[in-house]
This record gives C-alpha cells, sequence and structure tokens, in this order.
C-alpha cells in the first residue's frame, strides 16, 4: 500500500477547491437571490463535488472504460423523483456537474488560464442573462374561483382588484374576465392577467 503523496495530490486539491468555489459564488449570488431554494445550493455544491472526485479517479487510476462508463451510468439513473425540478434549477445542476467534470479532467499541462478564462465566462453570461430576465417583465394568467359577486361589476373594479391584491399576493393586475357565475354558491369564475417580476406563482392553462 502507496501511502506516500503525489504531487498530483497538491494539484487536484487546488483544482477542486477552485472548482468549489465557482460553484459557491454562481449558486449562492446568482441562483438563491432569484427566489431559489436553499436545498439546491447544497445539492449544487455537493454534487459538483463528487462528480470532480469520480473524474479525478478516473483520469489518474487505471479503470476500465466499463467501470468508467458504469458509473456514470448510475448518476443517469438517478433520478430527484421526490420533487418537481424547474428547467431553471435543472440547468444550474447541470452547469455544476459540467464545470467540475471540465476543471477534473483537465490535464496537468494544460494552461489553466483557460479554464479560469472559461469559468469566468460562464458565470459572466449567467449573470447576464439572470441579469436581463429579472428586467422583463412576465404576464401570467390564472384561473380561480372568486367568492363575492357583489365585486364582480365594472364600477367596482378597483374594489375588486384590491381585493384580489389581497388574498393572492398580486400586486399588478392589468386584467379580469368573468366566467362562469354560480349565483346560487356566490361563486364566479375569473381569469385573472397580472405582471409576475419574481416568477412566483402557478401559471394555470387549459
Amino acid at each position: 500500500m502507496e501511502l506516500a503523496v503525489r504531487p498530483e495530490f497538491y494539484l487536484n486539491f487546488a483544482k477542486f477547491f477552485y472548482t468549489t468555489i465557482v460553484v459557491l459564488v454562481f449558486s449562492h449570488f446568482l441562483y438563491l437571490p432569484k427566489n431559489g431554494k436553499k436545498e439546491y445550493l447544497l445539492t449544487n455544491v455537493m454534487l459538483s463535488a463528487i462528480i470532480f472526485m469520480i473524474c479525478a479517479f478516473i483520469r489518474n487510476v487505471q479503470l476500465g472504460l466499463g467501470f468508467a462508463i458504469g458509473i456514470f451510468a448510475i448518476f443517469g439513473i438517478i433520478r430527484y423523483r421526490t420533487v418537481t425540478i424547474s428547467a431553471r434549477e435543472m440547468t444550474y445542476l447541470f452547469l455544476s456537474v459540467g464545470i467540475a467534470a471540465k476543471n477534473a479532467l483537465v490535464p496537468s499541462d494544460f494552461n489553466y488560464f483557460t479554464v479560469v478564462l472559461s469559468d469566468t465566462i460562464l458565470v459572466l453570461l449567467l449573470w447576464g442573462i439572470e441579469a436581463m430576465l429579472s428586467r422583463t417583465s412576465t404576464m401570467v394568467r390564472k384561473l380561480i374561483t372568486y367568492d363575492n359577486v357583489d365585486l364582480i361589476t365594472p364600477e367596482k373594479e378597483t374594489e375588486l382588484k384590491a381585493d384580489l391584491s389581497t388574498k393572492l399576493g398580486i400586486t399588478q393586475i392589468e386584467k379580469i374576465k368573468v366566467g362562469k357565475v354560480n349565483l346560487k354558491e356566490s361563486t364566479a369564475r375569473l381569469e385573472i392577467y397580472f405582471i409576475d417580476k419574481d416568477e412566483r406563482h402557478i401559471t394555470t392553462q387549459e
């Protein structure tokens, strides 16, 4: 059993530390402020860490091709079935895995300035797109069953918007369409169009 520390260990440790910092930066400063989920910060960092270590072992240890493919096949089979993952969460997860794999498989004689530059470009591109999306207003449609039919008249539109804003947490209601009215139960089907800058509301499609 060989216990001596090889020079590659320090290089891999430096790459691992650098990769973790990169993933932490875009996860904490770009993902979380935009209504990100805290648990995905843990997922991004730990997923990138294990992918980095697997890639480092594959690169530095003489493993069979079948073994290497089998390891990544396991990750391909494992899915997050308990919750629905949005496209944004999947993008950050894929970015974490991609950066970890890329940095782990970089040869020791490679120009590391190129590695830093590529990661910088990815983070800046991500920041630019997030900034652009945050300035874009999103029109959302929501279908609800409203329980105060006295306010669905045109002359009480202001009161209706105020009541819906209070109950649903909506501040910029652009348009309200009245659907089926049930006078017996004193309910009405409303189709509400509003601006959702943070994309926090669930949209409804028919």
